[in-house]
């Protein structure tokens, strides 16, 4: 079994392609796919690794939204416009060559 390699710019693509979009099955299976590519807290100590951390904090902000919008709480999605902003931002610069994991 090959590892899939760890692109934050393809993660940040496939999310923002799900929220544009707006196919939230799309959205939920592509942060579930950047929540595998690289463990809770990056083993990389650069900036590839603070990219991936972005990216693990804009899925957290966008599973609370798609909580919300199961429940029918309303009101507006306050942190969506922030979230693709950045998700645009890694999507279309290149990601960053990464070290060995330190260990």
């Amino acid at each position: 079994m090959t590892k899939r390699p760890r692109d934050s710019a393809r993660a940040a693509r496939a999310i923002l392609s799900a929220l544009e979009a707006a196919d939230l099955p799309a959205l939920e299976e592509a942060l579930e796919r950047s929540a595998e590519l690289l463990p809770p807290i990056s083993p990389y100590p650069d900036l590839e690794g603070e990219r991936w951390e972005l990216i693990q904090a804009i899925s957290l902000a966008l599973r609370r939204g798609i909580q919300r919008v199961r429940r029918r709480a309303g009101g507006r999605w306050e942190d969506l416009g922030a979230c693709m902003a950045l998700l645009a931002h890694l999507a279309r610069t290149p990601p960053i060559a990464m070290r060995q994991p330190v260990g």
